[in-house]
This record gives structure tokens, C-alpha cells and sequence, in this order.
């Protein structure tokens, strides 16, 4: 709709561009992640001996793992990950989940950190709970959420791509 007013290209841009601090689903992944690294590294430095390096390394294994095994569309449905991520017990495809995240985390503390093997499972052990608590407190059981989340992590296929086209068909 024209209404013949002019709006000058400076104030166009600032009306139109989105700061990268608002940009969805990134924003909710970074500050799980940042979060995650807050409250993980001191414990992760004073009780397993990691160095800076190290926790970096295993904020990401925790990333890439819980993109591996959510994204790979392993059988796992929508209401099994919102009951992974919610304050309620978990179903038993949730405990699936769960099962299925502990070994390719340890896996990826071994060959991507790294740590050997009986510390990356000590150091497993310690953070699937705070990874999955985290989630949940951003996810809150929504799945508009959970699909930025799933999205957020690369998941183009699988759950990512159920998300995104169960979205595209309520809101398309």
C-alpha cells in the first residue's frame, strides 16, 4: 500500500534489520550454550581437571551430540523430545533419547576433546542431567521452542524437518 509518504533508505535499514542478539533460534541456542558453560566449566576445571580448551570442547560435543541424535531421525517423535525437555517424567522414547545421547557424548569426549574414556564418562554423567534441565527450563514443554531449538542445532532433517514442516503446515 502506497501512501505516497517517503521513508528515507537510513531509517529504512534501521526499521528493517533485525539485531543479531533478537535473530531466532539462534539467540535461544547460544544462551543454553553460554549458560551451559557458565555453570559447567568451574565444576568441569576443579573436578575433573579440564583446561579452558577442554570445556569449550565439551560444550560443543554436548551441541553436536544432541544434534546427532535429534537430528537424525533415529524414531524418535516430537512428543518424546518435549517430554525429554519438560519438568514431568520422562516417556519411555524419551528415555530412548536419553539412552541413545549418553554413548555418542562419551564417544565425542573421547575423539573430539580428547578426555579418555573413563573421564569422559564421569563427565557425561555430570552433564547430560545440567544439558537436558537447561533445555527444558528454555524449551517449557512448547513446540514452537523445541522446533528453534531442534532448527537452532542444524536439525534440517529429521526432527528439525518435522518441526519445521509440522510449523509450516499450522502457520503456512
Amino acid at each position: 500500500m502506497d501512501n505516497g509518504l517517503a521513508v528515507h533508505p537510513t531509517l529504512l535499514s534501521l526499521i528493517t534489520e533485525v539485531p543479531p542478539t533478537l535473530k531466532p533460534p539462534d539467540h535461544m541456542l547460544d544462551q543454553i550454550l553460554s549458560t551451559l558453560q557458565h555453570e559447567a566449566g568451574p565444576v568441569l576445571k576443579s573436578k575433573f581437571g579440564l583446561d579452558d580448551n577442554q570445556v569449550g570442547g565439551t560444550v560443543n560435543a554436548a551441541k553436536d551430540s544432541m544434534a546427532q541424535v535429534l537430528g537424525g531421525g533415529d524414531g524418535f517423535g516430537m512428543d518424546d523430545v518435549l517430554s525429554l525437555f519438560s519438568s514431568g517424567a520422562n516417556t519411555s522414547g524419551a528415555d530412548g533419547i536419553l539412552a541413545k545421547l549418553g554413548p555418542v557424548l562419551q564417544g565425542k569426549l573421547t575423539g573430539q576433546v580428547g578426555l579418555d574414556a573413563a573421564k569422559a564418562g564421569d563427565v557425561k554423567d555430570m552433564l547430560l542431567p545440567l544439558v537436558t534441565n537447561l533445555l527444558a527450563k528454555h524449551v517449557q514443554g512448547d513446540g514452537g521452542k523445541l522446533s528453534g531449538l531442534l532448527q537452532g542445532l542444524g536439525g534440517s532433517g529429521g526432527l528439525g524437518g518435522i518441526a519445521k514442516g509440522a510449523l509450516g503446515k499450522l502457520f503456512g
